[in-house]
């Protein structure tokens, strides 16, 4: 019963609203709707760069090894996108290598990437391919789906808005580890299935020790060697066919690993290109790279290179101020329209109230009285 006529008076409270307070109540919403829009424009959301989760690693078979690796990063044109690598073996010679990169999304070919060693076992998904070339220029190609000509990618760099990018991570262990040069990774294929990789694994040893195959003693032509499921890997100064905790030895059935290893000198390039820093504020650099006068930012470094870049457009910022501001005022506005709605709002309520009270002692006169009954 009560609820019939909470709804009876609702419905007669809104009907006693005026016309005019009515309009207010438009123009308030439509002074909010557009504060709104204004604050959205002065304070966009900051997507992730699409480069962050990326990095490329290279392993090389044979030590001492030279290897120099560099990007370069197109951020409106990702299909543009390559990794230019060079390797040296012992003595200038030839070296095979392995490459690694993760990628944001899912690719075919995709392997796991298996971190043994350490108390909680790790594993990825990464892309992973072995060359036997001195060098070799690659396309990095997985930073975005492929877009058809209808549908062409959204721009990572705007003209007149922020820059904030990460790039790719250069020579640095896919799983997030800092590993020492010793550290050996192991590519597992299947003994019939020509050169596809099935997995990959990482194994973290003590100081000092290595994982040759067994009966053979360290140098770097036995690291090279592949490993086979009949035999086990044993560590530096262990008896022949006993395994460790160190090394990787649990080779499945019909299957082999080769060894490979972090090179031991590496140097790493990064080029960010066609992003103008005309009319921004570079906000962070790191670690500082160079700017040059053809629209490219060049950074250079060692193992773990990882740049990013915030620049903040001053006419951005400008536009962003001056939205900011007639995004308050018309909230304020809109607040200040609101406000004779609810009064009159409040005035017709009060007025169904009295009106219902009238009715109940209007009732109540014109009702017969009780008469009490005789005993």
């Amino acid at each position: 019963m009560w609820v019939e006529q909470a709804y009876r008076d609702a419905r007669s409270t809104l009907r006693g609203v005026k016309a005019l307070q009515w309009s207010f109540l438009i123009f308030a919403g439509i002074a909010a709707g557009r504060g709104y829009t204004l604050s959205a424009r002065a304070f966009p959301d900051s997507a992730p760069s699409p480069f962050a989760q990326v990095s490329v690693s290279v392993y090389t078979k044979l030590n001492p090894s030279r290897v120099l690796l560099k990007a370069k990063i197109e951020p409106n044109a990702s299909q543009n996108d390559r990794l230019d690598i060079t390797v040296k073996g012992p003595g200038g010679g030839r070296d095979p290598w392995l490459l690694v990169i993760t990628c944001p999304r899912p690719v075919p070919g995709r392997v796991d990437m298996q971190l043994m060693g350490v108390p909680q076992a790790q594993s990825i998904k990464v892309l992973a391919s072995v060359y036997n070339v001195g060098s070799r220029s690659i396309p990095l190609g997985c930073v975005t789906a492929p877009q058809r000509r209808s549908d062409p990618a959204t721009p990572v760099v705007l003209a007149g808005q922020d820059i904030n990018l990460s790039l790719p991570v250069l020579q640095e262990s896919p799983l997030g580890q800092s590993v020492a040069a010793a550290t050996p990774l192991y590519v597992v294929r299947g003994t019939s299935g020509g050169q596809t990789i099935e997995k990959l694994v990482q194994v973290f040893q003590a100081p000092g020790a290595s994982c040759p195959g067994p009966g053979v003693s360290p140098s770097p032509s036995a690291s090279a060697s592949p490993v086979t499921a009949t035999s086990a890997l044993a560590v530096s100064g262990a008896p022949a066919g006993t395994s460790s905790a160190a090394c990787y030895s649990s080779l499945a059935a019909g299957t082999l690993a080769t060894k490979y290893n972090i090179p031991t000198t590496v140097t790493t390039s990064e080029t960010l290109e066609n992003v103008s820093l005309s009319g921004d504020r570079i906000d962070s650099m790191f670690p500082p790279g160079q700017i040059t006068s053809d629209n490219k930012i060049i950074w250079q470094g060692v193992s773990g290179l990882s740049p990013s870049l915030s620049a903040t457009s001053l006419a951005g910022a400008e536009n962003a101020n001056r939205d900011g501001f007639f995004a308050g005022l018309f909230y304020g506005l809109a607040a200040g329209l609101f406000v004779p709605f609810l009064q009159g709002l409040s005035e017709s309520h009060d007025n169904v109230l009295k009106d219902r009270a009238a009715e109940q002692a209007l009732a109540a006169e014109r009702s017969p009285p009780v008469t009490p009954h005789p005993w």
